[in-house]
């Protein structure tokens, strides 16, 4: 499996086709990303009044921690849907579920419930 193979599995805007429900699960983590690396900066610089350093590989902590559920799901919904025929009904909607369970929006973004953001 090479780079590129993998990159289906992740959420990115890189990816060769620009699906427009793939796009709206990436800007959704990704702002979900930025609101927490702000927040706990903020908290960190000004309430606990850390050091700049401190107060930055805090926020850092908290983007990353913000992304991991969301990347997790769409990884486990992509399989899912790229394993549909290999895969017994009862095992299929078990990944659903699970990806569902980390990140509901997420999977709801890369299935097209949640339209494409430009939907008026």
């Amino acid at each position: 499996m090479t780079a590129t193979d993998a990159a289906q599995f992740v959420l990115t805007t890189s990816h060769g086709e620009q699906d427009p429900h793939r796009l709206q699960a990436f800007h959704r983590t990704f702002g979900a990303a930025i609101e927490a690396y702000e927040i706990r900066y903020h908290q960190a610089r000004h309430h606990e009044e850390q050091p700049e350093v401190t107060a930055r590989e805090e926020a850092l902590y908290a983007a990353i921690a913000a992304v991991g559920r969301p990347y997790a799901a769409a990884a486990i919904n992509q399989v899912a849907q790229i394993l549909v025929d290999k895969l017994d009904e009862e095992t299929y909607l078990a990944l659903g579920g699970i990806a569902a369970t980390l990140a509901l929006e997420v999977v709801e973004d890369l299935d097209g419930a949640n339209g494409t953001g430009e939907d008026v």
